[in-house]
């Protein structure tokens, strides 16, 4: 359940972010930085077409099992609807 949970989370939130930065490299670069705007330590870094985020989640504190499975899959389906 928690895979499905994610991946519609993803799935609508990548609409969303498309809409307001586009679906390009740039849009999904700007798009993670505007989730994670509130995220003191968040660190995102650009190696030639890739983009590596990180940051400290809490999710994954409070919720580990939601973590392992919904997590993984709002981003696999959140990048998929973007062209990079």
């Amino acid at each position: 359940m928690e895979g499905v949970v994610g991946g519609f989370l993803g799935y609508v939130i990548a609409r969303r972010m498309i809409e307001k930065f586009g679906d390009d490299f740039e849009g999904f670069k700007k798009s993670l930085k505007y989730l994670f705007s509130w995220e003191k330590d968040f660190k995102l870094e650009i190696e030639g077409n890739s983009i590596i985020s990180s940051e400290l989640y809490p999710v994954k504190r409070f919720y580990p099992r939601y973590c392992e499975k919904g997590c993984v899959a709002f981003a696999e389906k959140f990048a998929e609807h973007f062209r990079v």
